[in-house]
């Protein structure tokens, strides 16, 4: 490869599952490549079914401001792939992306020949790439967010990880992770080990027994103590478990680095208005929805709002639908949209069917018949960000 793009390529074209749930093909890569994950600084390792990407910003902003050189990894990305590898605010040059994933993919000759058919995945390989990267660097600490789950996830290999996060637990990935919030919450307990400090965000009075049966010690973030990190109500929950986590990973991060790392926190897509009259947010499951929806009745309490969602079909925002439509002053819009990987959209027509909502053909037509004080274009984060570069041009 003899470019970033190719780099990207690469890394997708990998397979997007393994043929069976281990860490197995994770610690055969990892032990190919040196081990990286056991020479890297400590972390706050982030999971949760919503709210993850937002906390592990903010954290890592903190940190930032507190003096720290900090790691971030989160996923998906908005606008930039590099943005999943970031040091210190600053994303992944396209050099150091190009020649690590060439390192890895040196390794991953002679391995695949090894593991095949059950060859490393293409977030297990990107992941690899993350800790191979990160120690070469001369880091105080890291911020990690899990892909899904927790038990099972690639990321979940650091033996210097300091504190675990559960945001949220809610119904979403229980194909893999279980159909129930119990289940969910003991995939998203996996990532609790030995005595580590516990920071959780708004979570079941059921999910959050079972995460206490693995903690030695749970910690609730104070809601309020800060202004938010991030606009949108539901924030104010994701801002004071960023603090709680940063607080357990080190009690002496002072007050100010505190505010400075919130203040200059910026992270696409969450609530972001792109027009005067026109936001993006990626709620893309029922949870996160309903948390939109919340938030936008808390800061438009007046005026017409018209949501434009494009979903995957193996999400389950429509269990929203019902309340959000319960307020007169809200219309949806559903509106085609293909996935990564070919991943399908929700059965749009159908929804229809069931619900009193609208469809287009696609968002842009949407977004031109819309007479809305607001209009918000939600969904998939996938979804969000081909609008956000859409209006970018």
């Amino acid at each position: 490869m003899r470019t970033v793009a190719e780099a990207i390529a690469y890394i997708h074209s990998r397979p997007k599952g393994g043929q069976k749930e281990s860490l197995e093909r994770m610690h055969a890569l990892l032990d190919r490549l040196g081990n990286p994950e056991k020479i890297i600084p400590p972390a706050i390792h982030i999971t949760g079914t919503n709210g993850k990407g937002s906390v592990a910003t903010m954290s890592s902003n903190i940190l930032h401001s507190a003096g720290f050189h900090t790691g971030l990894f989160i996923s998906p990305f908005i606008t930039d792939f590099r943005e999943r590898i970031q040091i210190d605010n600053q994303m992944i040059s396209s050099e150091d992306l190009l020649s690590t994933t060439q390192d890895v993919a040196d390794v991953l000759t002679d391995l695949d020949r090894d593991l095949a058919p059950d060859i490393p995945t293409e977030f297990e390989v990107l992941t690899a790439i993350m800790f191979t990267f990160f120690a070469r660097q001369n880091l105080d600490a890291l911020v990690i967010e899990v892909g899904i789950g927790g038990l099972l996830d690639s990321t979940n290999v650091m033996p210097n990880a300091r504190v675990a996060v559960i945001t949220s637990v809610g119904l979403d990935h229980q194909a893999l992770l279980g159909s129930t919030i119990a289940d969910i919450a003991r995939q998203k307990a996996g990532i609790i080990h030995n005595d580590m400090p516990v920071v959780i965000g708004q979570v079941s009075g059921e999910a959050r027994s079972v995460i206490e049966s693995y903690a030695s010690k749970v910690i609730v973030g104070h809601l309020g103590e800060f202004n938010p990190g991030l606009p949108g109500d539901y924030q104010i929950v994701n801002t004071a478990t960023a603090i709680a986590a940063v607080r357990a990973f080190d009690e002496q991060i002072p007050d100010s680095a505190i505010t400075r790392g919130l203040e200059t926190t910026r992270f696409p897509a969450r609530f972001e208005l792109l027009r005067t009259n026109l936001m993006i947010d990626g709620a893309h499951n029922a949870q996160g929805l309903h948390a939109l929806y919340k938030a936008l009745i808390k800061s438009y309490p007046t005026g017409k709002i018209h949501l434009i969602i494009g979903s995957l079909m193996d999400k389950n925002v429509t269990d929203s639908f019902s309340e959000i439509l319960t307020q007169d002053r809200f219309t949806i819009t559903l509106v085609p949209f293909t996935g990564p990987n070919g991943r399908h959209s929700l059965n749009i027509e159908a929804t229809a069917k069931k619900y009193p909502v609208q469809t287009a053909v696609n968002w842009q037509t949407a977004v031109k018949q819309s007479d809305a004080d607001l209009t918000v274009l939600t969904g998939s984060l996938y979804f969000v960000s081909k609008v956000r570069e859409e209006y970018a041009k």
